[in-house]
């Protein structure tokens, strides 16, 4: 029998869009949020006799479904779900020789083309465990999230093509030995100096993805999800208040912004286990801050992430000791 316990998060990279695969990572998810996305359609006209509507006038088409993956960032095992986020991807490269290997995710002109099969089984009232898998998962958005006294947060948005029940339910295997990014592993950098008196950083992107490509071809079955708008990558960081963010927020200053989590413990040498977003240009959107009686000055400054013309609007390397995604 199984229990609520037995339940877990898990996904695999598709060589083919919507031909599920075999899940590879599992991850230490904290909410089940996939759903099915259903559409019912009525015929109603007149008909002598009507009560309400017929039974053989109501029809349920199934459209897809979505949901999220929200994790803690871990030291080994993120490169996966990362893999087809920004739309480039490099996988890990070796460090000096070490056991040290770094990943880099970055955004570009076209949207994140590749896809997953999700498996979230859930267990039914009787024990058993039920397997649902989410097959053609394509990133939509993401979130990462860091606040005091908590674990580093990332969230990806997916939407896929189907839910079904009919594939099994894989064994899962998790990264061994792995442990979170904390808050006392964070700084932020601002134009290359560490800022230390922020106290929260955010990140969020959508990534401009049209998700409801059905046609009629005989089937409810939609196309794979591609770019359809411009991609929007805001957040907010906070902290005491200081004037030169505030300065630079009333200027309309244009900054270099850059979250950094690294552990202390190094994997070899000077290489360390590393969660580092840059985000090359960006413009605070904040506003005065306000004085209290009960507390020390605060600054909340909401950001809109630019693009050069160049670099990567945004980028995040992942150091650990994983050789490949």
């Amino acid at each position: 029998m199984s229990s609520i316990l037995d339940q877990i998060i898990q996904l695999g990279v598709e060589s083919t869009y919507g031909t599920a695969v075999a899940p590879t990572r599992a991850y230490e998810g904290l909410a089940d949020t996939f759903t099915r996305d259903t559409e019912f359609i009525e015929s109603v006209g007149f008909r002598q006799a009507m009560q309400t509507v017929r039974s053989d006038r109501h029809d349920t088409i199934s459209i897809g479904a979505s949901g999220s993956i929200e994790v803690d960032v871990l030291n080994k095992g993120h490169g996966l779900i990362m893999q087809h986020l920004l739309g480039n991807s490099t996988a890990p490269a070796q460090q000096g020789g070490t056991a040290a290997y770094k990943s880099i995710f970055e955004t570009g002109a076209d949207g994140p083309s590749g896809s997953y099969t999700i498996q979230t089984p859930r267990v039914d009232s009787a024990g058993t465990l039920q397997a649902f898998t989410y097959e053609g998962s394509v990133a939509t958005g993401f979130s990462i999230n860091q606040a005091l006294d908590e674990s580093l947060k990332m969230s990806v948005d997916f939407d896929s093509e189907a839910e079904q029940n009919s594939t099994s339910t894989a064994s899962p295997s998790y990264p061994a030995t792995a442990d979170p990014f904390v808050f006392t592993d964070a700084t932020i950098e601002i134009d290359d100096s560490a800022i230390s008196t922020f106290t929260s950083f955010s990140l969020d992107g959508d990534l401009g993805m049209k998700t409801d490509r059905r046609f009629l071809k005989g089937s409810a079955v939609k196309g794979q999800p591609k770019r359809a708008s411009i991609p929007s990558y805001t957040g907010t960081i906070e902290g005491e208040f200081t004037m030169a963010q505030y300065d630079a927020f009333v200027a309309g200053t244009v900054m270099k912004l850059e979250f950094i989590a690294a552990q202390s413990t190094a994997i070899a040498g000077s290489y360390y286990p590393t969660f580092h977003v840059t985000l090359p240009t960006v413009k605070f959107l904040g506003t005065t801050p306000v004085a209290s009686l009960d507390d020390l000055t605060r600054l909340t400054l909401p950001f809109v992430v630019l693009h050069d013309g160049s670099n990567a609007a945004v980028k995040i390397e992942y150091t650990s000791t994983d050789t490949a995604f």
